[in-house]
């Protein structure tokens, strides 16, 4: 009998009907810690994983996984590359679960730094300074400010809708450059480089792969201009981190944000935890999880197409391995 390993909680009655509906199947319904304890034995009967989680190690444990269904829209978590380089996993996901959750945490990063609320807060200590601060006179109005969106996925798309209705000036960059509807120009990510000065503030929401990596190296950030709002979801292999610390204790940025990986922590000996106006977080911008009813929706759909194999009926496919549809 080959296992479905469900990452995360599902509610009983969700369980119970997986087990009425599909009784040819393990179901294995483990916790976040709990599943990196799988046996050998139960990684090699593994078939279909509900979760966005796998580590390269992982998958090799894992020759008989067919499926993986995550049930957040960025696939940061999951092997991607060396999902694509075996050619025979189907890799779907929910991709409008906690999708607002992630572009008001955004939006709402962005107005902390305009509006200099985290001044405010540190000024409390000496509330003379307070109404005598040169903070009153550097408060910003997003009103014609230039917001730079790097992936234009379905997070991004919603962030780049937010931002517009801020009355802000939407850049978007992608891996192509094509037509996006809140963005007053999109160009490809070849062409970052002479975008970079022209920001306000950078958001940065791409899926992890090697063409990804230190996209923002030390040229990068030398181009971004003073005074801007940088905001990373996900993946910190994006930036490198020695010259954002360098660039930070140099008072380049207004703010940053990074909202890193809950299971791959940002180290308590990192220097960016010594940065003044660097936000770290751990992985928060979808919460509140609210929906979690809607992946289990697509899953059980996906799950009753892919038992009949009717694979090309499955829905939210992920392009780079959809090839193996046609076989």
């Amino acid at each position: 009998m080959n296992i479905i390993l469900l990452q995360g909680q599902l509610s009983v009655p969700e369980i119970d009907q997986l087990l009425k509906e599909f009784p040819q199947f393990l179901f294995l319904s483990l916790t976040e810690t709990t599943y990196k304890n799988l046996s050998p034995s139960h990684w090699a009967r593994l078939e279909i994983l509900f979760g966005s989680r796998l580590t390269e190690e992982e998958l090799k444990l894992a020759p008989q996984l067919r499926w993986i269904h995550s049930p957040i829209p960025l696939l940061n978590r999951l092997c991607m590359d060396a999902i694509e380089e075996r050619g025979n996993v189907l890799v779907t996901n929910t991709i409008d679960e906690n999708v607002a959750q992630i572009g008001e945490f955004v939006m709402g990063s962005v107005l902390a730094f305009a509006k200099n609320l985290f001044l405010w807060r540190d000024l409390k200590a000496n509330p003379y300074q307070v109404w005598n601060s040169l903070g009153r006179d550097t408060m910003w109005t997003l009103s014609n400010k230039t917001f730079v969106q790097i992936g234009l996925g379905k997070v991004g798309t919603e962030i780049t809708r937010r931002a517009r209705e801020m009355n802000m000036k939407v850049l978007g960059v992608e891996n192509e450059s094509s037509f996006h509807r809140y963005c007053h120009k999109s160009f490809a990510l070849s062409e970052l480089h002479p975008i970079l000065p022209q920001a306000d503030v950078i958001c940065v929401a791409l899926s992890k792969n090697k063409s990804h990596r230190n996209l923002l190296e030390k040229e990068e950030l030398e181009r971004i201009k003073e005074g801007s709002i940088l905001i990373i979801l996900g993946s910190g292999e994006i930036i490198n981190e020695d010259e954002l610390v360098h660039y930070g204790k140099s008072g380049k940025f207004r703010g940053i944000v990074i909202d890193a990986y809950y299971q791959i922590p940002i180290p308590p000996s990192s220097p960016l935890w010594q940065l003044p106006n660097l936000i770290i977080t751990p992985e928060v911008a979808p919460r509140p999880k609210a929906i979690m009813q809607l992946s289990f929706k697509i899953f059980l759909y996906n799950l009753r197409q892919y038992v009949h194999a009717n694979f090309k009926d499955m829905r939210n496919v992920i392009e780079k391995t959809a090839r193996i549809l046609e076989n």
